[in-house]
């Protein structure tokens, strides 16, 4: 499918990004690379992923106020993708049609955006998905500010709107992904006085060693031996 009919005329994408004062990547680029890049990467290892966590059954995650917050935001985020679709539709029933690519990107992002933990304090798989979410969402977040500095009037003002709340979202997850959950029920009781902290350390924590540094704070060391 060329590119004029799954997103918009090459020549407006030529004069985008190399005819203009500021620069930006095309739209199409935005919609479709930057917007399926972290979707791509959860797929693909999502089976790996679903493998580990039966391989590695620790129950479920207690319901607590972080994890309230992430399920909240995931079902914000979850309808906002769906708002974009669905007003997609609108305009195609008021005979405004857009481009295939304004159908698919909601479409792949709300599939996404449906994702289920269980028996993990901390998954590296979610973070960095959210981190990726965050990296491909700063070229549109930049370019819309330019769009809206140098207009008047904010042409198509839901979707400028969605997406402000997409970012603000999954900014939002990657901070909650950055704190480790409770302990699953149903896991083994730690019955260690003095348990290294490495054993619940979460993603961020130990891929930095952040989980050392406040072990080394509380004043946790091994005897030194006598001569």
């Amino acid at each position: 499918m060329s590119e004029q009919s799954f997103c918009k005329s090459s020549e407006k994408v030529a004069n985008q990004t190399f005819h203009t004062d500021r620069p930006d990547l095309p739209e199409c680029f935005q919609l479709s690379v930057l917007s399926w890049l972290p979707c791509i990467y959860l797929w693909a290892v999502c089976p790996i992923y679903l493998f580990y966590l039966k391989r590695n059954n620790r129950g479920y995650i207690m319901m607590s106020i972080m994890n309230r917050f992430k399920t909240v935001f995931g079902l914000l985020l979850w309808i906002v993708c769906w708002t974009d679709l669905f007003y997609t539709f609108h305009e195609l029933r008021q005979g405004n049609t857009q481009p295939p690519i304004y159908f698919v990107t909601p479409l792949v992002l709300g599939m996404t955006m449906f994702e289920r933990l269980r028996g993990v304090q901390s998954s590296g798989v979610l973070f960095i998905f959210w981190f990726l979410c965050v990296l491909c969402a700063i070229v549109p977040f930049r370019s819309k500010i330019l769009q809206a500095s140098s207009q008047s009037e904010v042409n198509d003002k839901l979707r400028f709107t969605t997406f402000y709340f997409y970012f603000a979202l999954v900014v939002c997850e990657l901070i909650l992904c950055c704190f480790n959950e409770k302990p699953p029920l149903f896991s083994n009781v730690v019955t260690d006085p003095n348990p290294c902290p490495e054993a619940t350390a979460g993603f961020l924590s130990t891929m930095t060693f952040w989980w050392f540094t406040r072990w080394v704070h509380t004043g946790v060391c091994l005897p030194m031996p006598h001569p």
